[in-house]
C-alpha cells in the first residue's frame, strides 16, 4: 500500500490523500471551493 509505505517514510498521509483529492478537481472549482473557504474564515475572524 502506497499511504503504508508513505506513512513509514514520515509522511502524513491524510494530506497526501487530500492533494489526490484536489489534483482530481479542475482549477475553477478549486479556486471557487478556496475563495468560499477564505471568505468563511474571514467571517469567522480566522485570518
Amino acid at each position: 500500500d502506497i499511504y503504508a509505505e508513505a506513512k513509514g517514510n514520515g509522511f502524513d498521509t491524510k494530506a497526501i490523500r487530500t492533494i489526490i483529492r484536489l489534483r482530481k478537481k479542475d482549477q475553477a472549482e478549486r479556486e471557487e471551493e478556496e475563495t468560499i473557504l477564505d471568505l468563511y474564515k474571514a467571517a469567522l475572524g480566522m485570518v
